[in-house]
């Protein structure tokens, strides 16, 4: 198998995206730690995946001691992290800044940019130590070409590839990689709900990313520093 016995943190790991790329590292032979806000969701993502291999810890990651929660369950459990995917973010907006009731800022700064920030902060402690580790976050178009009426959200994404960047440079010497994936319009049930007049055949499927990520994550694959553009299917 690809990945075997590599600890895997995922986060977001109960949405349309977490539960396939959980799924297919588990089956690359992943170690996985699947984090969410609610344990009981998690919790049965993992029984369903499988018997063994498996954690499921809830946590609210926009807070740095829910992320020192997580990491510190996962070398309880399985001694070591060795990979770090920061799939959980949010999106949110549509209100010119002039009208909005300055929420939105810190709401999306909490869901997309916090928790990276926390996430990576906690478990690039163990990788350094081990002088290994892979951490893949999710950024978005928005992040290198703003919408109007999307600025908190275009803010937050943009500290998310800010954050990718820095560490890149910060870590390479410990041989840990850190890179970002900007995703188009993913096709999940959330996202055709979200916009059901859309045409949807050319989303990007939960399944190419979760490929993408298996490359990222490979020890052989040298590609750092990188924002990895996947808008559609081609």
């Amino acid at each position: 198998m690809d990945l075997d016995n590599k600890v895997t943190i995922i986060t977001g790991a109960t949405g349309g995206l977490g539960q396939t790329v959980s799924e297919v590292f588990y089956q690359a032979g992943a170690s996985l730690v699947l984090v969410g806000s609610r344990l009981d969701k998690v919790q049965a993502l993992a029984d369903g995946i499988g018997s063994d291999r498996l954690l499921a810890v809830g946590a609210n990651l926009a807070d740095p001691a829910g992320a020192e929660t997580v990491v510190a369950a996962a070398l309880e459990r399985f001694g070591r992290v060795d990979i770090l995917l920061n799939l959980v973010g949010g999106f949110g907006g549509g209100t010119p800044l002039s009208q909005s009731n300055g929420d939105e800022l810190n709401k999306m700064l909490d869901i997309n940019l916090r928790t990276a920030y926390n996430m990576c902060r906690a478990a690039i402690k163990p990788m350094i130590a081990q002088k290994w580790g892979r951490i893949v976050n999710f950024g978005s178009r928005d992040a290198l070409h703003a919408r109007p009426n999307y600025s908190a959200y275009a803010i937050s994404k943009a500290g998310v590839l800010r954050l990718t960047e820095a560490l890149a440079e910060e870590l390479k010497q410990y041989n840990i990689t850190v890179n970002a994936i900007i995703p188009g319009a993913i096709d999940t049930e959330a996202n055709h709900q979200a916009t059901p007049q859309a045409d949807t055949s050319r989303w990007v499927k939960p399944a190419t990313i979760a490929e993408t990520l298996l490359f990222l994550v490979r020890p052989e694959t040298a590609i750092n520093g990188a924002a990895i553009p996947l808008y559609e299917q081609i």
